[in-house]
């Protein structure tokens, strides 16, 4: 790991831990390695972790002290808690999998209104929205460092197809970073740059393979998430990042 990569959000590396030894000897014990001891690793989400939880799990599957879990909810998200509680859901799975490493992929399905007690229904991007969808993301990151996370890896949303979904991904992510800015153990992980356009940082279907130099579907017809390779170029980047 390069000490001073700068990772997710603006101003964070890993010189602020004390110096890059001390930052190598934190990253090791967080991440388990060199302990002796598997570390739970939880990798959960809606459709978009359905793919990059696969992959991640192949990959992480050749590290010797490293075990995964893994929780995948097509067509959840934290505006409509009351169709599918993520935030129990974070307890029951911590609880299960006392995971120290969390890996999270939300928001793709939020783009919905949200009732709120004393105000009624809020719709995206309104000010009372994303203050609550705000409040629910940091509820989230709480609910997984209080349930044994020492290290949170929240996945923002790619660059998307259609404008007004591309606008809303926007969005989330600005909240996403916000709350990740005030938990030092959280990082808001921008992987755009792996599935986006080279010139315009905007959505693109196809990349260059790294490997082979050869031109990949990165993302699915859908405009929305990831294809195969694109969940595989994913989970490479995040193996090298915070694994290696």
């Amino acid at each position: 790991m390069n000490p001073q990569r700068r990772n997710g959000r603006k101003g964070w590396n890993w010189l602020g831990w004390g110096g890059a030894l001390a930052a190598g000897l934190w990253a090791a014990a967080a991440f388990g390695q060199g302990s002796g001891a598997k570390s739970p690793v939880l990798l959960l989400g809606d459709s978009m972790m359905r793919l990059p939880a696969r992959a991640l799990e192949r990959e992480l599957a050749k590290l010797p002290d490293v075990q995964t879990a893994s929780f995948a909810s097509i067509g959840t998200g934290l505006a409509r808690l009351d169709a599918f509680d993520w935030l129990a859901k974070i307890d029951e799975l911590c609880a299960a999998h006392r995971p120290k490493v969390a890996v999270v992929a939300l928001g793709a399905n939020d783009r919905q209104p949200m009732m709120l007690e004393n105000f009624g229904l809020a719709q995206p991007g309104t000010p009372e929205w994303e203050a609550e969808y705000a409040a629910r993301v940091g509820r989230a990151l709480d609910r997984l460092l209080a349930g044994g996370c020492e290290k949170v890896v929240w996945l923002q949303l790619p660059p998307m197809r259609e404008p007004v979904v591309a606008e809303f991904a926007r969005r989330v992510n600005a909240i996403v970073a916000a709350q990740a800015a005030s938990r030092p153990q959280v990082v808001a992980h921008d992987f755009s740059a792996l599935v986006a356009d080279r010139r315009t940082g905007g959505y693109v279907e196809r990349r260059m393979d790294p490997l082979t130099a050869a031109a990949i579907p990165v993302r699915d017809v859908d405009g929305i998430h990831l294809s195969p390779d694109g969940a595989r170029l994913l989970a490479d980047a995040l193996i090298k990042e915070y694994w290696k």
